[in-house]
């Protein structure tokens, strides 16, 4: 038993030490045909390990993403570009002038329509579009006599405008019918009268994890 333990030993000193064994390296040979006894190490470490092409092409193309099609635009980009969508939206509204902003029947400017027309004039050398007076077709030669007003207003303002850049046209926001209107209305008074009941001051439980009864 003792010979068997000490062969079985000898084996594995012999097995550990046949894998830990270095390769041979031959020594390196001087220019002189001198035998130099610098054997040259090489280098250890980690070695990055390179996936290949095809891998990483289909990774890119199934869930990665390609970088090259994710460019972060710079700080506030997307905010600025909502605000400018909302500015060129509002612009129309800011260069018009309406028939609720003239006086009834004549072509003279009410007081919000005074207010809005100094602030048009005020933005108009950065705006290129035109200056548009609602039409008002019931009332036929109205509209023409109120543009007229607004080209001799604006002119008079020292503002380098010509006649062909204030039009006459319909409003770009129509509103409702008026039948469509009044349901409106009443649907909103209905909703504002049944809220209180529908929606108490006092919040009510509905969870049904309450205990000792209705919560």
């Amino acid at each position: 038993m003792t010979w068997k333990a000490g062969t079985l030993g000898s084996g594995w000193l012999a097995m550990s030490a046949w894998v830990w064994a270095q390769v041979p390296v031959p020594s390196p040979v001087t220019p002189n045909g001198a035998v130099s006894s610098v054997v040259p190490l090489t280098p250890n470490g980690p070695k990055p390990f390179v996936w290949p092409r095809s891998f990483k092409e289909k990774l890119c193309e199934t869930f990665v993403g390609r970088p090259r099609d994710f460019v972060e635009p710079p700080l506030g980009f997307y905010l600025a570009e909502n605000f400018g969508m909302m500015k060129a939206k509002a612009d129309p509204h800011r260069f018009m002038l309406y028939r609720s902003d003239f006086l009834p029947g004549t072509d003279l400017l009410s007081p919000i329509g005074a207010t809005r027309f100094n602030l048009m004039a005020s933005r108009l050398p950065g705006w290129p579009g035109p200056v548009v007076i609602e039409w008002s077709p019931d009332e036929p030669g109205l509209a023409e006599a109120r543009r007229s007003a607004v080209v001799a207003a604006l002119q008079k303002a020292g503002l380098p405008v010509i006649p062909e850049r204030v039009i006459i046209g319909p409003s770009i926001y129509p509103g409702t019918l008026g039948a469509d209107a009044a349901n409106y209305y009443n649907v909103m008074i209905t909703r504002d009268a049944a809220a209180p009941a529908a929606y108490p001051p006092t919040p009510i439980s509905s969870s049904g994890f309450g205990f000792g009864g209705t919560p």
